[in-house]
């Protein structure tokens, strides 16, 4: 959504070099510059010049850069340098570029916790500092490389949807007309969990007001109830205490937040132990003659009644039913084999003889619902073996190609936006990303390696 607007300074203090504008927020316009002493890419944020008469407002914008320079955290923009500039005042800060949260949509559970650590400990950050931080709304959280993310005021937004964006996550008491506590910053991070989780809000609207005064009423669901399938009491009662409308109930500050969130992710990744069963009496010479021969003694002073004969047709409709159950998992599964053996086949001839068969997209008739979790390579999830995706949405240095799975694998090659890779194996989960082993061809060489899933999409 950027627009190439030059300003009249192209080379601000003789250091900054204006290249495009990149949109505008509350206060400032932000623009992407390259700092000629330093040799790398920077952001130029500059009050508005329609604010420029507004003192109130231009001495805002001072503060906040002010406050922005003491507090320091991975996840918040770092400030190398402020100033004013023909009456304008300016903040120039670290570039970043990536999708925000909001894009991404639903995440998995090691993804979203992996990146709501972060989050909550910018947030600690400045809270600790007693400065402010960026708007904790999922359009102001971008996802800047593999496994790192951003906490910032998102300059692509518009100021209608600012106001609605920050409504979806307004504490309860803020509403009521309370002041920025750092309980109101749980309760907007616990939305944003879910969030996180689900790919949707839990209270949303076209009115920003009336998404505001919902908060006063509105019963927050609990994780379980909105996937079922993602079943964690921890988890929902870390959520629970997070968004208690009684802001005396709910988690104090984002530190507090963090340590049960650490708590959580350490019992989630514990082992298991066996489970406690309870001892159990060792049986009798008679009841083991009994067992081993099929059948139950009664004492011979009690009569015994003949057992009532059971109709074999009670069990007809039963058998039949699993009957057709498995046969219907068999043809499944051969159908499966047999198409994964002919891509099999067609990727071995492409890579060692570069003669490629026809690979015509197959209309797969959907697995039957039988109750049945059905594994992810009968259901031909994004990033199979053989499939043809497509690097999109990275920044403009391109897509790390690592020689193996991880954040901290040794990077072999860039893979530009738009380019076409052949997935080889995967996807693997390490350091809470996705990771696809991929084949691609750069500069008429064929190179291999594991790049982020969550920038390949299906051609």
């Amino acid at each position: 959504m950027s627009q190439s607007t030059p300003i009249s300074i192209p080379l601000l203090h003789g250091r900054y070099r204006i290249e495009e504008q990149l949109g505008a927020g509350r206060l400032a316009v932000v623009y992407r510059a390259y700092d000629e002493r330093l040799q790398r890419q920077v952001l130029v944020h500059m009050l508005r010049k329609e604010l420029l008469g507004q003192e109130a407002l231009r001495q805002r914008f001072i503060q906040e850069a002010h406050s922005n320079a003491r507090r320091s955290h991975q996840s918040l923009l770092e400030v190398f340098d402020s100033g004013e500039i023909a009456g304008r005042p300016y903040m120039i800060t670290e570039y970043v570029a990536g999708r925000t949260l909001r894009e991404l949509g639903a995440l998995s559970l090691e993804e979203a916790l992996l990146y709501f650590r972060q989050l909550v400990g910018a947030v600690a950050a400045a809270q600790a500092a007693g400065v402010p931080h960026p708007p904790i709304t999922a359009n102001n959280v971008i996802l800047v490389e593999d496994g790192h993310v951003e906490l910032l005021e998102n300059w692509r937004t518009s100021a209608a949807e600012v106001a609605l964006d920050a409504a979806c996550y307004r504490a309860p008491e803020r509403t009521a007309g309370g002041p920025a506590t750092s309980a109101a910053a749980v309760y907007s991070l616990g939305l944003l969990l879910i969030e996180m989780l689900t790919g949707r809000r839990v209270i949303e609207g076209d009115d920003p007001r009336a998404v505001a005064q919902a908060h006063l009423s509105a019963r927050i669901p609990r994780l379980s109830e909105i996937r079922p399938l993602l079943y964690s009491p921890a988890l929902d009662e870390l959520i629970q205490l997070a968004t208690a409308r009684d802001p005396s109930q709910r988690t104090p500050d984002a530190t507090s937040l963090g340590a049960a969130l650490d708590a959580l992710r350490r019992d989630l990744s514990g082992d298991t132990r066996r489970l406690d069963r309870p001892p159990v009496q060792p049986p009798g010479l008679r009841e083991r003659i009994n067992r081993s021969t099929g059948r139950m003694a009664a004492p011979r002073s009690i009569a015994r009644p003949e057992p009532a004969a059971v109709p074999r047709r009670a069990y007809t409709g039963q058998s039949r039913r699993r009957s057709i159950a498995g046969m219907a998992i068999v043809l499944a599964m051969l159908t499966v084999f047999a198409c994964a053996g002919y891509y099999g086949i067609s990727v071995a001839l492409d890579r060692l003889t570069n003669f490629e068969l026809p690979r015509p997209a197959l209309d797969l008739p959907a697995l039957p619902d039988l109750g049945i979790d059905w594994p992810s390579w009968l259901t031909g999830v994004v990033g199979g073996r053989g499939q043809v995706l497509v690097v999109t949405g990275v920044p403009d240095e391109g897509l790390n190609l690592r020689a193996g799975p991880g954040l901290n694998m040794q990077v072999v090659a860039l893979l530009p936006n738009t380019t076409r890779v052949r997935a080889l194996d995967g996807p693997r989960v390490v350091d809470g990303v996705p990771w696809m082993h991929v084949r691609a061809t750069i500069a008429d060489q064929d190179v291999e390696g594991w790049a982020s899933l969550n920038f390949l999409k299906p051609e």
